[in-house]
């Protein structure tokens, strides 16, 4: 019994590591002097890396409408959100930090959050992201309900990050 919880644990971990492996690539960019992250990606991995030094300011910083926050408690619960970043991007450092802040004020999460970090040429070597999402800058915020796109958030917001999340969901 002994060798079969082990044979188990061990299996789970190198599985584990495998698709690990696949997450939060860190590639050198020439133009910053220093790693940026490339592929799929998680809240945690953003934080593992220079991106975390401005995310680390802007989050606390960022002052988000509680009025608007209260409504979005209640809409966004079954949406899906993908967010194409580059941890390089000025914006991408700015408006990251601050929808992170939106959604943890909330107290929901999303019914799925995708992160992708891309190149300056908003690509990643062996993913479809630029065409597949349409991707001409970032950040990119793309919100689907039932795999139907119902709206985005290019580079910066129109009035703030939380009010045009809320004007995408009742669509405005």
């Amino acid at each position: 019994m002994k060798k079969i919880i082990l044979s188990v644990i061990i299996s789970v971990t190198f599985f584990a590591n495998l698709f690990a492996q696949d997450m939060c690539n860190r590639v050198y960019d020439e133009k910053s002097q220093t790693d940026i992250l490339v592929g799929i990606c998680t809240r945690d991995g953003l934080l593992s890396c220079a991106f975390a030094e401005d995310y680390n300011i802007e989050y606390p910083a960022y002052k988000p409408v509680d009025s608007i926050v209260a409504q979005l408690k209640d809409l966004i619960g079954g949406l899906k959100c993908v967010i194409v970043l580059g941890t390089w991007c000025g914006d991408s450092k700015e408006q990251v930090p601050r929808f992170f802040k939106i959604i943890d004020q909330t107290g929901v999460s999303f019914g799925k959050l995708q992160l992708y970090c891309v190149d300056r040429q908003k690509e990643a070597a062996g993913m479809e992201i630029k065409t597949t999402y349409n991707i001409e800058k970032v950040p990119t915020f793309i919100f689907f309900r039932d795999d139907t796109e119902i709206g985005r958030i290019i580079e910066t917001p129109k009035t703030t990050l939380e009010k045009d999340l809320l004007d995408i969901i009742l669509g405005k």
